[in-house]
């Protein structure tokens, strides 16, 4: 059982990431990326996340996310796009050569609802230091998390939002007071699922 807990280390992701494909831009332009971030030591690895700052007009209001946004017609590829966000939002300098792999794109909803929106994830490996984080006025804070925490199931919670007259309840780890749920929860699972892991989360 204690297996289960154990993060994966470098060599395991790079493992289950290799020959996977990135994907190109469609031609819609309905397209948004995010970059998983991780920095540390290959057994001891943490992982960026910011918490997007409040605005009245931002469904994702407040969210712990990871660094990403919308893919834009300079943009020459949806990594490209996740590099510039990482480096607009929090100060990282990315580039695609420090890419591991790609996640399975996913549809964006917004309270249970599909936003025409596809999301592109890609892993990145920053190397050994936790490089300090630099939030821009869209984000109010930024931080890295042990990817060991987001495994331990003593760190699952659930969080309820209303939204729309829609009350969703769903999967959260509980993180230093912050909910990480929704579609960055989402993402994360789909990162440990690669590897045969489980986040903490219902079971």
């Amino acid at each position: 059982m204690m297996d289960d807990l154990a993060p994966p280390d470098l060599d395991r992701i790079r493992g289950a990431l290799a020959g996977t494909e990135l994907p190109d831009l469609s031609p819609d332009g309905k397209q948004a990326a995010v970059a998983v971030v991780l920095a540390g030591e290959s057994a001891d690895l943490h992982v960026c996340l910011i918490r997007r700052a409040d605005h009245e007009h931002d469904r994702w209001s407040g969210h712990v996310a990871l660094p990403g946004g919308r893919v834009e017609v300079d943009d020459t590829s949806a990594c490209a796009a996740a590099v510039r966000e990482s480096r607009e939002e929090v100060g990282l300098r990315l580039d695609p050569f420090l890419c591991l792999g790609g996640l399975e794109a996913r549809p964006v909803s917004s309270a249970g609802r599909p936003t025409g929106m596809t999301l592109f994830s890609f892993v990145f490996y920053l190397g050994e230091t936790l490089e300090p984080l630099t939030p821009s006025d869209e984000v109010a804070e930024a931080f890295w998390v042990p990817l060991r925490h987001l495994l331990d199931p003593r760190n699952a919670s659930r969080r309820r939002t209303h939204r729309d007259g829609v009350t969703i309840d769903q999967p959260a780890v509980l993180y230093e007071g912050r909910y990480i749920w929704g579609l960055t929860y989402r993402v994360l699972t789909s990162f440990f699922e690669v590897m045969q892991l489980r986040i903490a989360g219902p079971r």
